[in-house]
């Protein structure tokens, strides 16, 4: 459904690939203390089909509704993100893991510390539930009471910055080097933001809460190849997407980044007693790298 006000302060936006195992996530931030034509949720999907119980879920409440991209193989979760940024009508996105149970004063917080500063780029702690403590369905006293921080620097756990700047960087990346479920899309994003000379910070109350599920703690190559674009972008203070939001911006990696990309795969190639591939964002480095997280996500499932 769409939402009751066409322009709400704040927009949600949780992303897809037909693989989450609950939608627990709409029911605590659709039920803030906020009034509900104040902020929107907008879920996207990667591909075609709404899950029936997702669906439902998101009837329940006015100011939510579900964008599908229609789009086939490999999940890449950047479409979705940018997905959602475009389709946003709030002054403020946030983009929370979708699987996160939130106090129901988040937003409200949220939206008093950035009227502060129309520069903020904020981020929120997330804290995390052990499998042996596990609880079927999750509910917010449980989790408060045995949720810890693992990580204090989980980008992806949930950004909040005024869509102006994320339609100044160009979004989120598109490019095939970021295309799987696995990704450091949170730190390119950080990185980003910090060369544009955004002030960036850590809510010090908010905490937001992730229930244990499997896969909580994936690793996989294709972080360590990210990690050689981010590091570029940092170095070089680089603000902008290759592939991203606005076509017209975007353009071709510069070759050295090309060639660190290549070293990189090498050294990966190498560990593994694998032959040496010479360009990593060749057809078939893509088409290989596609494959080994077709599988990723068909076992996540």
């Amino acid at each position: 459904m769409s939402s009751m006000n066409p322009t709400p302060k704040m927009s949600i936006v949780m992303v897809d690939g037909s693989f989450r195992e609950s939608y627990h996530a709409i029911d605590f931030f659709c039920q803030q203390d906020l009034p509900p034509d104040e902020y929107e949720l907008i879920w996207v999907e990667y591909y075609d089909k709404v899950n029936p119980a997702l669906a439902a879920e998101v009837a329940k409440y006015p100011n939510a509704r579900i964008i599908t991209l229609g789009r086939t193989g490999v999940y890449h979760s950047s479409y979705c993100f940018n997905a959602g940024i475009a389709a946003s009508r709030g002054e403020l996105v946030l983009i929370p893991d979708a699987d996160l149970v939130a106090e129901p004063d988040m937003l409200r917080a949220v939206w008093d510390m950035h009227q502060t500063d129309d520069r903020l780029v904020m981020y929120l702690f997330r804290y995390e539930e052990q499998e042996e403590l596990h609880q079927a369905v999750p509910t917010l006293g449980h989790l408060q009471r045995v949720c810890t921080m693992k990580s204090p620097s989980n980008f992806g756990a949930c950004l909040t910055v005024r869509k102006r700047w994320l339609e100044a960087i160009n979004g989120y990346e598109q490019h095939d080097v970021f295309g799987t479920g696995f990704h450091a899309n949170g730190q390119d994003i950080n990185t980003r933001f910090k060369n544009l000379g955004l002030p960036v910070m850590w809510h010090p109350r908010i905490k937001l809460y992730h229930p244990w599920h499997p896969f909580t703690k994936a690793a996989d190559d294709a972080y360590r190849r990210q990690e050689v674009v981010i590091r570029y972008r940092s170095v070089n203070l680089l603000t902008d997407a290759y592939e991203g939001l606005d076509p017209a911006r975007n353009r071709a990696m510069p070759a050295d980044l090309v060639e660190k990309l290549a070293e990189r795969e090498r050294r990966l190639a190498s560990d593994k007693g694998q032959p040496t591939p010479t360009n990593p964002t060749s057809d078939t480095f893509i088409q290989r790298l596609k494959q080994a997280i077709t599988i990723l996500i068909k076992t996540k499932r």
